[in-house]
Parts: C-alpha cells; sequence; structure tokens
C-alpha cells in the first residue's frame, strides 16, 4: 500500500454496529494509511499465532493481496454512502490498483478466492472460532451456539514431530471408522471444518488441529471421542518421553510450584497438573476456563499500602546540626518519597505548605503542622521555595502548565521552582523554560536512592541549574540527602546522570534475578549463594539487600517496579535520540515489562525474579 492523505472511517451514527462474516467485502483502515478496499477472511496459521485484541477481524487486502488483523471500528461495509468518497480516483496508483482489483473479485471470485484458500489452508486447518474454543477451555461436546453438541474440534500441541505423527495416525485411523457416516464437507466460510483425508507432512514444533464434522449416530460419535482422548494421552506420553531425551521442552513438562516464602518444591507432573498446564486437555477434562493453568505462578497479592508514621525519627537527623530555613517550603506530591521528605522538613522546623492529588493523604502532615492548600498554585502562592515530587514526565508537567498548576500564577519574581520528579532532560528543560517565563527560578534535584534511605535522611541529591536556589534549598538537602552534586548551571544534566544510574541498577538487578533463578533450579540455597556473595569483590550492599528479599520473596516496594521500568524507558528514549546503542538495557526493560504484565508493577523491582522463574 502507498501512504496517502490519512482519512477516517470512524463518524456518523456511533450507535451503528455491523456484523462482519467472512467473505463481506469491507473498507480497513490500518495505522498510517488511508482506507482500503478488503475482505474479511478466516485468517492463515501464522496470524493464528499472532497476538491480536478480541474486538479484530482477519481482513484480506485487495492489491497487495496480503493479511492483517484490523479493529472492528476500523471496518465499514465496502457498500455504502461513504464508497464514493473513498473510492475517489485521485488516489496514488496502488490504491487504484487494490479498485481494480476488488472489481476484478465481483466480476469473477475465482482467482482470489483460490489465493486465499491457498494462503489460510481452509480446508486442512481449523477456524479461528475453534482455536478460540480450545483457549477458553470449552467442552468438546460443548456448542454455545445452540447446534449440535457433537461438533467440536479435537486438538494437541506437541513439541516435536515424532508426536504429531503418533498423534495424526492415531486420529486418522478414528476417522475412517465413522467415514461412512461423516456428512460432505462445509463450506470454507463456515465455522466448521472438513476432515482431510490425506495425511500432512507436518513441519517441526508446529501445532496440529484436526477438524471433527458432524455424524448422525450420537452415541457412536462419543466413543470415538472418548477413543481420541486416550490416543492423544498416550501420543502425549510417548513424544514427552522422546522430547525428554533430546532435551525438548513438551506441554507435559513439570512446573515447579512457587510460593512467596521462598519455597520450591519439584514433583513429578500428576494428571491434574498436566489436565491444568495444557487448555485442550483442560477442556476434555470438562474444567472451565478458570481451571486452565497457563502458567504455574505465585497469586500476586497487592502489596498493602504503608501509612505514614509521624511519629518515628531517624537517628542520622539527630547527629546533623540542621538550622531550619526561614523561607516557606511548597511541596507538590506526598507519594511514597515525597511524604518520607515532607515529614522529615517538618521534624526538622521547616515551615512546610503541601498539595497532594488525593486530599486524604495530606490528613496526617495537618496534625503534624503542615498548611495543605486545595490546588498547586495555591502552594505557589504561600510558598517561597516550591518542590515537586510526582510519579513521572506526564504528571511533572501537568503540575506546571495545567489548570490550577503553577504558571496559572502568572508571576512567580522571588520564587523558586525545584523539580524532584525522575523526569527526562528534554521535560526538565520545558518546565524550566516555563519557570523562567515567568520571571521565575529553576533548579532540577533529581534523588537517587530507596523508600528506606529517604526514610534515613541517606539519599544522594542531583542538582542543575540554578545555582542561588541550590544554595537556598541547603537545609532541606542537609535533611533528606548524605551527599549532594551540583552538576552545572546547564538544566538536564542532572536527570542525565540519574537515568544512568537507574540502568546500571536495573541491569544488575536482572543479572542478579537471573542467576538465583539458576541456583534455585539447581535446587541450591539462595541464603548460600548470598553469603558467598557477601564475601566476593563483587558484594554491594544494594545487590546484597535485593538479594535477601528475593530468597525470602518479600516484594515490599522500596522502589516499585514499574518506576525502574520508567526509568529504564526514558534512558532508552534519550539514547534513541543519540542513535547510542544500548541492547543490554533494551532486554532489561522487556524483563521488566514482562514482569508488569505478571501483576508486580506495585511491588519492588526485585520481583523479577519471580519473572526469571518462568
Amino acid at each position: 500500500m502507498s501512504k496517502n492523505k490519512k482519512l477516517s472511517l470512524s463518524g456518523g451514527d456511533t450507535t451503528e454496529k455491523f456484523i462482519y462474516k467472512p467473505k463481506d467485502l469491507i473498507w480497513a483502515k490500518m495505522k498510517g494509511f488511508t482506507p482500503w478496499p478488503g475482505m474479511i477472511v478466516e485468517p492463515p496459521l501464522d496470524l493464528l499465532t499472532q497476538q491480536h485484541r478480541a474486538n479484530t477481524k482477519c481482513v484480506f487486502f485487495f492489491g497487495s493481496r496480503n493479511f492483517a488483523w484490523i479493529e472492528e471500528h476500523n471496518i465499514k461495509p465496502f457498500e455504502g454512502p461513504w464508497k464514493d468518497e473513498l473510492a475517489k480516483v485521485s488516489k496514488p496508483a496502488a490504491f487504484r490498483h487494490a479498485m481494480v482489483d476488488i472489481e476484478k473479485y465481483l466480476n469473477d471470485p475465482n482467482e482470489v478466492d483460490e489465493q486465499i484458500n491457498e494462503s489460510c489452508g481452509v480446508a486442512n486447518h481449523a477456524t479461528e472460532a475453534d482455536f478460540d474454543k480450545i483457549r477458553d477451555g470449552l467442552d468438546s461436546d460443548e456448542n454455545p451456539e445452540g447446534g449440535d453438541a457433537n461438533n467440536g474440534v479435537v486438538a494437541h500441541v506437541v513439541g516435536s514431530p515424532d508426536e504429531y505423527e503418533q498423534t495424526s495416525t492415531n486420529v486418522a485411523a478414528l476417522d475412517s471408522e465413522n467415514n461412512a457416516a461423516s456428512p460432505q464437507p462445509a463450506p470454507a466460510t463456515t465455522p466448521v471444518v472438513a476432515k482431510s483425508q490425506a495425511k500432512r507432512t507436518p513441519k517441526a514444533k508446529s501445532s496440529a488441529a484436526v477438524a471433527v464434522s458432524k455424524t448422525s449416530k450420537t452415541a457412536a460419535t462419543k466413543s470415538a471421542q472418548k477413543r481420541r482422548i486416550s490416543a492423544i494421552q498416550t501420543s502425549g506420553a510417548a513424544g514427552g518421553a522422546t522430547s525428554a531425551k533430546r532435551g525438548k521442552r513438551t506441554v507435559s513438562r513439570e512446573f515447579d510450584h512457587y510460593d512467596f516464602d521462598g519455597a520450591s518444591s519439584s514433583s513429578p507432573t500428576t494428571a491434574r497438573r498436566r489436565a491444568e498446564a495444557d487448555p485442550l486437555l483442560a477442556s476434555l477434562s470438562k474444567r472451565g476456563p478458570n481451571a486452565i493453568a497457563l502458567l504455574d505462578r505465585p497469586v500476586v497479592t497487592r502489596p498493602e499500602t504503608q501509612a505514614i508514621d509521624m511519629n518515628s525519627r531517624p537517628n542520622t537527623l539527630a547527629e546533623r546540626d540542621i538550622v531550619a530555613s526561614e523561607q516557606t517550603i511548597g511541596f507538590l506530591g506526598l507519594g511514597m518519597m515525597g511524604s518520607t521528605i515532607v515529614k522529615d522538613l517538618i521534624y526538622t522546623g521547616h515551615k512546610v505548605v503541601v498539595w497532594n492529588r488525593t486530599i486524604d493523604k495530606c490528613q496526617p502532615f495537618a496534625e503534624a503542622g503542615a498548611d495543605v492548600k486545595d490546588t498547586p498554585m495555591d502552594v505557589v502562592e504561600a510558598a517561597d521555595v516550591i518542590f515537586c515530587c510526582v510519579s513521572d514526565p506526564k504528571g511533572a508537567k501537568d503540575l506546571v502548565f495545567g489548570n490550577c498548576g503553577v504558571l496559572q500564577l502568572k508571576d512567580l519574581r522571588n520564587k523558586a521552582y525545584v523539580e524532584m520528579s525522575t523526569i527526562d532532560p528534554d521535560t526538565s528543560m520545558d518546565i524550566g523554560e516555563g519557570i523562567k517565563q515567568c520571571n521565575g527560578r529553576y533548579l532540577e534535584a533529581q534523588i537517587h536512592g530507596s523508600r528506606q534511605e529517604a526514610a534515613e535522611g541517606m539519599l544522594i541529591i542531583l542538582a542543575g541549574g540554578d545555582r542561588s536556589v541550590f544554595e537556598e534549598c541547603h537545609s532541606c538537602f542537609k535533611t533528606i540527602a548524605k551527599n549532594t552534586f551540583f552538576l552545572g548551571t546547564d538544566v538536564g544534566n542532572a536527570c542525565k546522570v540519574n537515568l544512568i544510574l537507574q540502568t546500571i541498577l536495573g541491569v544488575s538487578l536482572v543479572g542478579l534475578a537471573e542467576a538465583l533463578a539458576l541456583a534455585d533450579r539447581f535446587s541450591i540455597s539462595l541464603n548460600d549463594i548470598i553469603d558467598i556473595f557477601d564475601l566476593t569483590s563483587m558484594k554491594s550492599p544494594l545487590l546484597l539487600a535485593k538479594g535477601k528479599e528475593m530468597a525470602k520473596g518479600d516484594f515490599n516496594p522500596q522502589q516499585p517496579l514499574s518506576h525502574m521500568q520508567r526509568d529504564l524507558r526514558l534512558v532508552l528514549n534519550m539514547a534513541e535520540n543519540l542513535d547510542q546503542s544500548m541492547p543490554v538495557t533494551s532486554i532489561t526493560n522487556e524483563v521488566f515489562k514482562h514482569t508488569k504484565r505478571l501483576g508486580y508493577s506495585e511491588h519492588d523491582s526485585s520481583a523479577v525474579f519471580v519473572r526469571s522463574r518462568f
């Protein structure tokens, strides 16, 4: 296809719904391309293996004659009031060729139908609806659409050609017994796929799906299905033994169970566990979708939100000679880090004005003496130096440029703004420019450290920007940090250094997690590994602490995993602008992303260990 002026298929009556079936001619809109003539078809096998949303249809594009998943809201029927506008001849040559191709199909559909059947293998594989049945764990003798209860699909996922050959032979033999009772094959567009008498040549590591058509003899069919189940289970056991010799994994491999207390156990896989691990076997054993266990992983529990203890006092603050600033300190954001910082500022005698999006979090600080405001703009009016500490660059920008934000005050003369959120250099420069245009002063002060280090006043401050603001914040920085670095007046330097340090941390955590996961596979005590690691020159307090958390399964958030993945994403975006290759960081980012998808977004970053065990 050729890129052209972007047209939308949305609009009009939003309540108008269309139900699309195979062979329906449509207009399909793919991102970056003009609406294109196409046809709804059954997906080829290679598309079936791709992840796609539930509200998508497989579309065959005329002209280019390729396939893609397209969301239904980007599809309209070919015939309609929009056809004249979408079919204008002023489009590129590729589009005009597609229009000629669809007109040719309307006159003689045989050529295109033959090509689609060859590409999709309609006569040789199950339809998407059949694969959905297997995926959702529907019983083979149940028909949700109210049809014949014996119109089912039997499939088996195998790991080697040997397994496929044995399975296909057993099923082919059983099919031949009922051949006389089987009706004629259904048309290519129907959801029931006809049986194939010829045995297919399998490809290594592929999935074999054998479709069974309706039979008039219900009792005979049920008996055949029972024999198929027995044949498939026998084939799976034999194939599993063969693959074990060759070092290959099959669907009948053993799964290790992992609990949050760090204990692991390995035992021979029972028939029940195999049924839970294999969606087909789960459906054949009449288990519902909730009984299918595609991954034998621990139950993810949301970490409890820890209330701020306003009465605790870190020993480090008592040992420091801190003279509170006479200026009023404003603070925007009372999250995990912000709440701890504000508590220490109040404890050391600073006058603090606070705001938080969730007003309930402000109550303990109001009781401790802080002044609570309704909007960020109100905090700016009441304070001399305003700190901001939120979760991401977008939130930081919204507090400055959004409604009731910092810049709504218009004149920031005699005001200083300190950005403590973990952001990228470009966002920091944008915020700094906005503050300066309103006559304010700007300092980026990136905080490096965990929640525990913040509670103990042991953070590291990386600052850059206005030197006068840096000196005015001396008492605040002395309260919350063990070391402070001023990295020059160029805005963005502090953000770069902080993200570089986070890269080292993220890559180290994934390496530690994979090493401990390997030790766990060997049934070596993780505590022994950590004790030995502590005696080597590689030891570091951080990795030792994270290793102990992994061994115990204690993922109480000190630095949430989602924050670490956010930092890695910012690093990769920063490197992309410089054409800097960072393959290890890219892989590390994918590991953290996958761990988030497993449900550990709000746990500590050490939860990557759970992902490494799979």
